[in-house]
Order: structure tokens, then C-alpha cells, then sequence
């Protein structure tokens, strides 16, 4: 409840009351958001990533990719980003093994062609992934990841293979960014997050 208003005297002019300041009880303190707690005290969730937030970041990934620029594409990776399939580890074989792909083929000449459609994109959050049918979480998955599943419409172009049949991409929030935090590519249409290219 708030204080009540105090009351001065003007003393520019005599006998004339002014309203002074209204004393108002601060906001109350509210923690921090977080993906997900326990049910306990108070608590403020963190609203779940868009799906037109995933459809425009994966729309700027394949961009990326189509004007050939390594630069555009490890600016979405985080640091600790790691490949989702295989035995390298860390952000730098991602890198690595993406600046060999892009010295190896002309993506440029995939620009313009429309690569995936939107409405083929799939999500699954962490507690997505804890069903018993759903894919297997990949390692280093935290709560409050993504994994953004996308069938890509053009793999190859005059016989030249561009990317695998379906990218795989663990996303994770980075303050009001979001970052790459795994990458593959998997062939095929498994259900699951199997394959063998980073």
C-alpha cells in the first residue's frame, strides 16, 4: 500500500498548499529467468524460443552457406559449440571441417535456390527428447536447448553433393541471440540423431 501523499506549503504563495511527493512501495525483486526449476519460492521462466525465431536463424545459416562466407556461418556458433556426430571434438574442427567444405565446393552457385521450407522444419526441447519414441538427446544438450531437425531440398547441384539430406542443429540462447551449440548432418530420413558428417 502506498504512503500517503505529504503536503507542503508553497512559500511563494502564502496559504497555498502543494502536493508533494507520492512515496510508492518499490517493484517487487524478480529473479532471474531460467528454462526450468523445481516448484519452489518464486520463479520466473524464461519464454520458449519461437518457432519463428528457429525459422529465421535457420534461414540464416543456409544463407551462409550460399554466399560462401565462413564468417557468416562461425558468427552463429558458440564457443563451446561441438560436432553432434563423429570423434572431433570442439568448435574448431566445426570450423574446420566447414572451411574445407566451402574451399572444396562453389556454394555460391546454390544462391537463390530455395534450400529448405520452413514448414519442414521440426524442434524438440529438452523435455521433447525424455519421451520414450522421441530421437536420442545429443550429448551436451542442456535444458532450455533445442534441437532444430531440417530436411534440406537441395543437396547437390550437377552431381556435386552440397550437404547431407537432413542438417541437425542444437540451438541454444545466447541473451536475445541464439547460437549454434552442435552441428551435424545425417542422410537419409532416420527418426533419429544418427550420422556421420559434422
Amino acid at each position: 500500500m502506498a504512503a500517503p501523499a505529504a503536503v507542503d506549503v508553497d512559500v511563494e504563495r502564502p496559504g497555498v498548499r502543494r502536493a508533494g511527493a507520492v512515496v510508492l512501495e518499490p517493484p517487487p525483486a524478480r529473479p532471474d529467468p531460467v528454462e526450468r526449476t523445481g516448484a519452489r519460492g518464486i520463479v520466473s521462466l524464461r519464454e520458449p524460443i519461437a518457432r519463428a525465431a528457429v525459422e529465421r536463424f535457420v534461414e540464416r545459416f543456409f544463407a551462409a552457406w550460399q554466399r560462401g562466407s565462413l564468417e557468416g556461418l562461425t558468427v552463429l556458433l558458440a564457443s563451446d559449440a561441438e560436432p553432434l556426430y563423429g570423434n572431433a571434438h570442439g568448435r574448431s574442427s566445426v570450423i574446420e571441417n566447414w572451411q574445407q567444405r566451402l574451399q572444396a565446393h562453389e556454394y555460391p552457385r546454390l544462391a537463390g535456390l530455395e534450400l529448405v521450407r520452413p514448414e519442414r522444419i521440426e524442434r524438440w526441447s529438452w523435455d521433447d527428447l525424455s519421451a520414450p519414441d522421441a530421437p536420442r538427446r545429443p550429448f551436451g544438450m542442456r535444458p532450455g536447448d533445442i534441437v532444430v531437425r531440417v530436411p534440406v531440398e537441395v543437396t547437390q547441384a550437377a552431381g556435386e553433393r552440397f550437404f547431407g539430406d537432413v542438417a541437425v542443429l542444437m540451438v541454444r540462447r545466447d541473451g536475445d541471440d541464439l547460437l549454434i551449440a552442435g552441428y551435424g548432418e545425417i542422410e537419409g530420413s532416420e527418426a533419429g540423431f544418427h550420422g556421420a558428417r559434422p
